[in-house]
């Protein structure tokens, strides 16, 4: 019995070893034959899938966006190394029946994605992708592009320009410019058609200001105007794109009978001009204005100037006046038309700032202005620079002194005398003039004579007029010496001076009217007392400190010779005074501004009027001169 038990024993391990045989065999061929194919994606086999972008950021640009993806910045796809990644994938719309899907064929640090035409919120996911087709962890991104709506909104946000209009002229501008908040400025271009039919057009890169002459008066115009402008989002940045919006602008030109103010009232009366419409000056080719002129406004209703004369020369009235008030005594010297031995005292020019020659330099841009004459700085060193390109190109003559401009000689006009009272009683004198201007209406400072007729001393006087440049006797001085000092003088106006560099010689010619014998050892002095002349220039009379920003400096011209005695009644002496030490220039203060004519030299000689023997003195032929020998 126990024997058959170990034997039943044996023979149950046989089986089980049989069995577990069986079942390893089994095992084995199961996996061999794929019984865990349904697992395999989780077995031990690695599958590497490529790398995925590190970073996603976006800007907005017009219908567009752009999206960086990668945290060094932009760089060549060349340079790029990520693994497998051989593609790059921009998907959006993804969960939409229509689906975008952009591929690449290189590895980008950036995207640029094109089309964005609808105002709305657009998702993105972008990828890399491997040559089998396998795609990376997504970055993903939502961006509201710029489109066509919010560029009709900005628009509306586009200012129209402020305008002046003349009946065939017009200026734009913007005062406060075309930057707001919702946009930069970055140009513009327009074109309209001038009166003729021909279409015209500009760019304006910077200042937004235009100019358009030659327009229809009293007609409906239309600018098309074009602004280049970048937009500003929400938050202050910037739009990568700058955008061109169309924005038309309509004016209804004046007609030509409208009046306008004149600016340069006084200017424009001293150019013949009395009505202020456009009518009315359309046919006015020139106009000339003073070196004292403060603005170029009023060319803006001009349509048909093409020439300027700057230098003022032949305006009546456009000087200004100075009054020498004391000792019961008044005179006043200019007001009236410049010379050409005059220039400005200062060098800085009066005009009124940039927006005065802002005219001035639209219708020479547009071609208007052809020909302008200036005398360099005559109206200060920022108009001389101001004119620099338009003398190269040849619009502007520089009237230099060998210009023909600039006569020999230049007789000074009788509206720059003064009687020297002013300064000093002991300069008194009676004077008379024998020309139209003096006297001054309400001035009793001289009188007038006749030159064909005068009486000394109850004697009839020869001028010998046939002596005299100015042989019509238009232009004489005559002095009656009622004091032992007697002298007169010519003065500027304050502003100006003479112009010692261009005229350095003053010259004049001088007569003596009444008998030798009065001119002779008066008071026992051994001199020929009143028989030549003193000339005394300076800055300023030392009564007038006013009249001077430099100074009171005066200097010695040196004395003259007298007149002889076979001259006297009989000859006219001519006088020189070389006055080139005094150039007036940039660095000096010696701005000569007077000319005092002393007759008697105050050298202390004792003397007293008898009105029954006057001494009589005449001057002539007052001129400044380029050489002693004009």
């Amino acid at each position: 019995m126990k024997i058959f038990l170990n034997k039943q024993n044996t023979l149950v391990r046989l089986v089980g070893v049989f069995i577990g045989i069986f079942l390893i065999s089994l095992i084995y061929s199961s996996c061999v034959n794929g019984i865990y194919d349904n697992i395999k994606e989780f077995s031990t086999e690695e599958i590497v899938y490529p790398a995925a972008f590190d970073t996603c950021f976006g800007t907005i640009g017009y219908e567009r966006v752009e999206i960086d993806l990668r945290k060094d910045g932009r760089i060549p796809a060349s340079k790029i190394t990520m693994g497998k990644a051989k593609k790059t994938v921009v998907v959006y719309d993804e969960n939409t029946p229509d689906p975008k899907v952009i591929e690449i064929d290189s590895v980008c640090s950036y995207v640029n994605i094109t089309g964005l035409t609808e105002p709305r919120l657009y998702r993105f996911n972008i990828y890399t992708e491997d040559e089998y087709g396998d795609r990376s962890i997504p970055q993903e991104i939502s961006l509201i592009p710029y489109t066509s709506y919010d560029r009709d909104v900005l628009k509306l946000g586009i200012l129209d320009p402020t305008v002046s209009v003349a009946p065939n002229a017009l200026i734009m501008e913007w005062p406060t410019g075309l930057n707001t908040i919702m946009m930069e400025y970055h140009g513009l271009q327009y074109q309209y058609e001038d009166q003729s039919g021909e279409s015209q057009h500009g760019i304006r890169s910077k200042e937004p200001r235009i100019y358009c002459g030659n327009l229809p008066a009293g007609q409906e115009m239309t600018f098309n105007m074009k602004y280049k402008v970048l937009p500003i989002l929400d938050g202050g940045s910037k739009l990568l794109d700058t955008l061109e919006i169309e924005k038309p602008y309509i004016v209804q030109m004046p007609t030509p009978e409208q009046q306008f103010i004149p600016q340069e009232l006084k200017i424009l009366l001293a150019n013949g001009i009395n009505t202020f419409t456009t009518e009315a000056v359309k046919d006015i080719t020139e106009l000339t204005y003073p070196m004292n002129m403060t603005t170029f406004a009023d060319l803006f209703f001009f349509p048909g100037v093409s020439y300027l004369n700057l230098t003022g020369k032949g305006l009546p009235g456009t000087l200004e006046s100075l009054t020498y008030a004391r000792n019961n005594e008044y005179s006043i010297v200019g007001g009236g038309a410049w010379q050409e031995f005059m220039m400005p005292v200062d060098q800085p020019s009066k005009i009124k700032g940039p927006e005065s020659l802002q005219t001035l330099k639209d219708m020479l841009d547009a071609g208007q202005i052809t020909h302008i004459k200036y005398i360099p700085k005559s109206m200060g060193l920022d108009f001389d620079r101001f004119l620099e390109p338009y003398v190269q190109s040849g619009v502007v003559e520089l009237l230099t002194n060998d210009n023909p401009f600039f006569p020999d000689h230049v007789f000074v006009d009788p509206q720059f005398f003064a009687n020297g009272t002013v300064q000093d009683n002991n300069w008194k004198m009676k004077l008379a003039y024998s020309g139209d201007f003096l006297p001054r209406g309400g001035l009793a400072d001289i009188g007038k004579f006749n030159p064909q007729s005068d009486i000394v001393n109850g004697q009839a006087v020869d001028l010998h007029l046939e002596q005299l440049i100015q042989s019509d006797g238009e232009n004489i001085y005559r002095g009656i010496v009622e004091n032992y000092r007697p002298s007169f003088f010519f003065a500027l106006p304050r502003q100006w001076r003479f112009d010692n560099a261009r005229y350095p010689y003053l010259k004049f010619k001088m007569f003596i009217g009444c008998d030798k014998s009065l001119v002779s050892n008066v008071g026992g002095n051994k001199r020929n007392v009143y028989r030549a002349p003193w000339i005394r220039p300076m800055n300023r009379l030392w009564s007038f400190s006013q009249n001077s920003d430099y100074g009171q400096e005066n200097w010695d011209s040196g004395r003259n010779e007298s007149m002889t005695d076979d001259e006297i009644q009989n000859s006219w002496h001519e006088y020189t005074i070389n006055m080139s030490n005094n150039d007036g220039g940039d660095n000096s203060n010696r701005r000569n501004r007077v000319y005092v004519v002393n007759i008697g030299h105050e050298d202390g000689v004792t003397w007293t009027y008898d009105a029954n023997n006057q001494v009589v003195i005449y001057i002539a032929d007052v001129r400044l001169c380029k050489t002693p020998n004009d």
